[in-house]
């Protein structure tokens, strides 16, 4: 009997290819309609700030580049890809190699922990148009999050204790903000990630505050409540040490580099905090462990 191959997509957001593709990059998220010139400048001067492109694409490589030698050396048959949801290789590509290559089962991961239907939910959609459009006739299974995997934790914790955080600390997660909708109420998305934060938050006995970060400027009412308004009540209740941990997030991208490393930086500056800020896992071991071991969850090849 063969054993049967999986394909496993690691799935992420996208990142403009330097600062000639932020206007593609744009416009492909705003589904084909181009963005004002005022939009188009205000995402390209932060992308210049950050030295004009982050790193997401790269650490997602190098994510299932990791993975990839840690199922070898389980000895399971599987094959891992990357795809962004906004730029190449697209998840519609990334589908599209794993059929090629003649796997007998999809297995869809985000790279983002925590599930939302707007969020994390939106990737699944990419991936099952590209599958229903290839004809696709293999098992297909998705991820919707693995918030409470160990190595997730294990990553944070080794992150956050690199800070040298003492009692007198106050730590405050971030998360990316997303709008409140009838379909969903982000109930789901709130309870993980307050989980994964108290999961790391117990290791060190600091205080801590849950927040939201870099919500579009578009109408509607947004998950709350907003990091900097947190940072100035923070700063109001007399709070002098404060460390940002964007736990809503794994790898470096525009949101951790700018809305946190500057702008949050700045305004605990103004306000006479100080602040320290925890630097993403991006692709270390135990988030290696964590994907292998949320992935395994879904797999029959997987010991």
């Amino acid at each position: 009997m063969v054993d049967s191959v999986d394909g496993i997509i690691l799935m992420a957001y996208g990142t403009p290819n330097g600062l000639d593709d932020v206007e593609r990059y744009y416009t492909e998220i705003l589904r084909s309609k181009k963005p004002s010139d005022m939009q188009l400048e205000k995402l390209k001067s932060r992308y210049a700030s950050i030295g004009g492109g982050s790193r997401l694409l790269e650490i997602t490589k190098s994510q299932a580049s990791k993975l990839q030698k840690f199922i070898e050396k389980k000895g399971v048959d599987a094959k891992v890809y990357a795809g962004m949801k906004y730029s190449d290789p697209h998840i519609a590509d990334a589908v599209g190699l794993a059929i090629d290559d003649g796997v007998d089962r999809i297995i869809c991961i985000p790279v983002a922990p925590f599930y939302s239907a707007i969020g994390t939910g939106s990737y699944f959609e990419k991936a099952d148009s590209a599958i229903a459009k290839l004809g696709y006739k293999g098992s297909v299974e998705r991820v919707d999050s693995w918030y409470s995997e160990p190595g997730l934790e294990k990553a944070w914790v080794e992150s956050v204790s690199r800070l040298g955080l003492d009692k007198n600390w106050v730590i405050l997660f971030t998360a990316h903000s997303m709008p409140v909708t009838p379909a969903d109420d982000l109930s789901l998305y709130r309870r993980q990630i307050i989980f994964a934060s108290n999961s790391v938050q117990r290791h060190f006995g600091c205080k801590w505050s849950l927040s939201f970060q870099s919500a579009a400027d578009l109408p509607g009412n947004w998950i709350g409540p907003d990091a900097a308004w947190q940072i100035k009540e923070l700063a109001e209740n007399g709070v002098k040490r404060l460390a940002i941990v964007p736990i809503g997030f794994v790898s470096a991208n525009l949101e951790t580099e700018y809305d946190v490393k500057k702008e949050y930086a700045m305004l605990c500056d103004s306000l006479g905090i100080e602040c320290k800020i925890a630097e993403m896992p991006d692709d270390s071991d135990f988030i290696i462990e964590a994907l292998y071991s949320a992935y395994a969850k879904h797999s029959t090849s997987a010991p």
